[in-house]
């Protein structure tokens, strides 16, 4: 049914959670893993132009090093999974992280990422990359909800939500 299995990795232990359900569907599909790890250039697009023209030298070496730092984390999870049988690709994008994303699906897909759940002013503060996964990609995306509040800051809201 799906010939790879694509999961967008950002180098956090949240996209990472993705990697158990990805791994179930190789094994049900036969089909390999595609790791994907986007560098976020638009985020150095912060200082404007004359940031980046005096900043072109830092600007190129903080790529480089992104890019490397990328390779070294894929490699390690590519040897990680290729041990446990599976087949794996990899590839290292730059730009947009929800554009690269979505670029690298084809068709016949499956699409595994963690998501952090966010919803309400969180999510319109923050912004989704899943969010934009989804409304953009060109074959199923299957995302993995991962709560991230820690268990003290779940029970303050517990509380104050009970009126405590």
């Amino acid at each position: 049914m799906y010939e790879r299995i694509v999961v967008p990795l950002d180098g956090s232990e949240l996209a990472e959670r993705a990697l158990t359900h990805a791994e179930e569907m190789a094994r049900l599909t036969g089909g390999p893993i595609h790791l994907v790890r986007v560098i976020d250039t638009l985020h150095l697009d912060r200082f404007g132009v004359y940031g980046l023209a005096v900043e072109s030298a830092a600007y190129g070496q903080s790529l480089d090093a992104e890019e490397r730092a990328a390779r070294e984390y894929l490699a390690t999870i590519e040897h990680d999974l290729g041990d446990r049988g599976f087949a794996v690709t990899r590839e290292i994008r730059r730009g947009s992280v929800w554009h690269e994303i979505a670029a690298t699906i084809e068709p016949a897909d499956l699409v595994v990422m963690a998501s952090h759940g966010r919803g309400g002013i969180p999510r319109w503060f923050l912004g989704s990359v899943a969010e934009d996964v989804v409304r953009h990609a060109t074959a199923p995306v299957l995302l993995i909800r991962v709560a991230t509040m820690p268990a003290q800051e779940a029970e303050s809201a517990t509380t104050t939500a009970a009126g405590g």
